[in-house]
């Protein structure tokens, strides 16, 4: 999925654990763009960034270090996304963790809370 989506080559080590990625690694790793990019290397720009954003500042896990991919397959087309209805998933998400933070053995809680 990296190498399709992102355009570059998978992780290896510690930077994917499942189905997840490390934000560092994906921060680190969106260079810049050249001067006169192509429109896949704008693309998969495009989708570092805001998979980046999901798991950073929208949908962050209780680490707040690591996103799911399957959000990349949300961004394979990049036109659909600004249809999305965005604040609705993120308030589920911290309806969901907030029911999470009820268990007596929660100790912390992911999301934008």
């Amino acid at each position: 999925m990296c190498e399709q989506y992102l355009d570059v080559v998978s992780p290896k080590g510690e930077a994917i654990v499942g189905f997840t990625i490390m934000l560092k690694w994906l921060q680190d790793n969106m260079l810049p763009l050249p001067s006169e990019p192509t429109q896949q290397q704008l693309e998969a720009y495009c989708r570092a960034y805001l998979l980046w954003l999901i798991g950073g500042v929208l949908m962050p896990d209780k680490m707040e270090n690591w996103v799911h991919l399957m959000y990349l397959t949300v961004l394979v087309d990049l036109d659909q996304v600004r249809q999305y209805i965005w604040g609705s998933t993120c308030l589920t998400m911290l309806y969901k963790e907030m029911c999470r933070a009820t268990d007596p053995d929660a100790k912390t809680m992911g999301d934008c809370a």
